[in-house]
């Protein structure tokens, strides 16, 4: 994307008259004032935009410098313990997704696509200040004591956001998964964190398909292993994987057919 189109989306997705009237749609803004949605938006973009943003009192000097007010902290924080207020920035996140995903996979009529969408599923931990253990307590008690995870689910078909959403750190990330459901006919892409073998055992059942990276399985059955040229590594025995791991060539693909807790 060159700078042109970066500005010019930026200057779409930041528009004072479309966000003042976003304020108004979602109810954080009833009659102007001085205290604008797209004042208030710009100021936290602004200020949390930048890492060494600690206190709500630091928006707030972003807020008076970039509008030249002097706003004090009270009626400024009255504003921002609206709910309306998330559902504002909420909006403002969905056209930026809406505005910034290009399709990244273009499928004609022509086509041979056995899935109806490929959907790819990952997180991200973001530290938070140590005051707020425990309404969002961390994975790691002693090094960041509190943390949030970004979930997000991406539609590499459609170039679109499925869902986001936002959970403690310490949570488990399977939770956050699509459901059975909603993955028939789907290709689902995920990193190990979201394995499970019962997990993509039910999917099987569901319709889904699904493409994981795994941890903990040197010790499944491996019922046959084959090269890309068709020579099979297993024999008539199925090996463990971790008796089978010294064997394998390591600049050849390998197709293999295992068992997980008896589960194929």
């Amino acid at each position: 994307m060159n700078a042109n189109i970066f500005i010019n989306k930026l200057k779409s997705i930041l528009s004072e008259k479309k966000l003042n009237r976003l304020g108004k749609q979602v109810a954080f803004t009833k009659r102007e004032r001085n205290i604008t949605a797209f004042h208030m938006v710009v100021s936290l973009v602004a200020a949390l935009g930048d890492k060494k943003t600690i206190y709500l009192s630091e928006i707030l000097r972003v807020y008076n410098q970039l509008t030249g007010q002097s706003i004090k902290y009270k009626p400024f924080h009255n504003q921002l313990v609206k709910p309306e207020l998330a559902e504002l920035m909420r909006e403002v996140t969905n056209r930026v997704f809406n505005c910034w995903i290009n399709d990244a996979l273009k499928y004609t009529k022509k086509d041979l696509f056995k899935f109806e969408n490929i959907l790819i599923q990952d997180g991200s931990s973001i530290m938070l200040h140590r005051s707020l253990k425990d309404v969002f307590p961390g994975r790691f008690s002693n090094t960041c004591p509190a943390a949030i995870e970004l979930h997000a689910t991406l539609n590499l078909t459609q170039g679109c956001f499925e869902k986001a959403g936002i959970t403690p750190d310490s949570y488990s990330e399977r939770e956050e998964l699509p459901t059975f459901k909603e993955l028939k006919g789907q290709l689902l892409l995920a990193d190990r964190g979201y394995y499970s073998g019962s997990y993509i055992h039910e999917l099987d059942k569901a319709g889904g398909f699904y493409v994981l990276r795994a941890k903990g399985l040197k010790a499944v059955r491996v019922h046959n292993a084959f090269k890309q040229n068709g020579q099979e590594l297993t024999g008539s025995h199925s090996p463990k994987l971790c008796e089978l791991l010294p064997e394998l060539p390591k600049n050849d693909l390998i197709d293999m057919n295992v068992s997980i807790k008896n589960k194929l």
